[in-house]
């Protein structure tokens, strides 16, 4: 695959990623602000909030390398009620203009609290909305591994599962810039931090297994299929066999490190900053692995006609 063709897996991905990650950190907020000061609580949110506008800029922007006239890109959402694609195109827009109105709401309207948590959950809706029309496009008869309501489900689940895990790394990173810093609410933070890793293993643990089931079903229905079907389910278990055994070994080493890390914080006492090398690499194997999935997805389907 060249740039142009990882253009739009790259997209998927940095899309979903945000979806997930913006989810999983206003249910983490909604939790914090009945045991915490509903302004500290925005104060932590605060960073997580811009990384995650940035990614889907920059997920908006690399998306156009994808497309041989970039500039002509505005003619996509045009089809609107007949494309699924015209819907991705004006979804995600939606996602990004909610997405810099929370981030600019949270630098500089703080007391806006009511306006910041409503934008917040309109970003998850229109967010969610965008993840379902993107896998929407890859349903057609002509496109037989693809034409499954498992692609649905499958970008839903990695959705949740980028999500919980970009949620926890951003976490540390903001423990780590707060202590530079010399923040004031650092042992609020830090509290936030342990209250959330355990909710956040056991949706990383979640999302991980149902990836996993979802591939081996995926496998299942390809060996019930047609000749087509059967292409490409050989292409899965021949030429691109080791691959697909890394992804599996990625999703899976990724939740069993995070916990560990977790079960040694909590039982020897430690303060979650000393949890930052095995988050990062469990955040970096869950990339991995859907990095992985998304070529394999693109690698092993096969076109039926024209």
């Amino acid at each position: 695959m060249n740039v142009r063709e990882w253009a739009l897996p790259v997209y998927t991905i940095l899309i979903q990623l945000a979806v997930g990650a913006v989810f999983v950190l206003w249910v983490i907020r909604a939790l914090a602000m009945r045991k915490f000061d509903p302004g500290e609580i925005d104060r932590i949110t605060r960073n997580p909030i811009m990384v995650i506008f940035f990614t889907v800029l920059v997920a908006m922007v690399g998306s156009h390398f994808h497309l041989s006239k970039p500039f002509h890109s505005f003619y996509a959402v045009l089809n609107f009620s007949t494309s699924w694609l015209s819907r991705e195109v004006f979804f995600t827009m939606i996602f990004f203009l909610l997405l810099l109105a929370l981030w600019l709401l949270s630098q500089y309207k703080k007391e806006k609290r009511f306006l910041i948590t409503l934008c917040g959950w309109a970003a998850i809706f229109f967010g969610f909305i965008t993840v379902y029309a993107m896998a929407r496009i890859y349903m057609l008869p002509t496109q037989v591994a693809w034409n499954s309501s498992l692609v649905v489900i499958s970008f839903l689940i990695s959705t949740i599962l980028m999500g919980a895990i970009t949620i926890a790394c951003l976490f540390m990173l903001d423990l780590k810039f707060s202590e530079i810093q010399k923040e004031d609410d650092i042992d609020t933070r830090v509290q936030v931090t342990k209250d959330s890793l355990i909710g956040l293993v056991l949706l990383t643990f979640f999302g991980a297994l149902a990836s996993i089931a979802v591939t081996f079903y995926q496998i299942f229905l390809l060996g019930q299929g047609n000749a087509i079907s059967l292409t490409s389910l050989q292409l899965l278990l021949g030429l691109y066999y080791p691959v697909l055994i890394l992804r599996l070994i990625c999703i899976i080493i990724a939740p069993l490190w995070m916990s560990l890390g977790i079960y040694q914080m909590r039982k020897s006492g430690f303060a979650p900053q000393g949890l930052m090398i095995p988050i990062y690499l469990s955040s970096l194997l869950v990339l991995i692995g859907e990095i992985i999935g998304r070529f394999l997805f693109y690698a092993t389907h096969i076109r039926l006609g024209v």
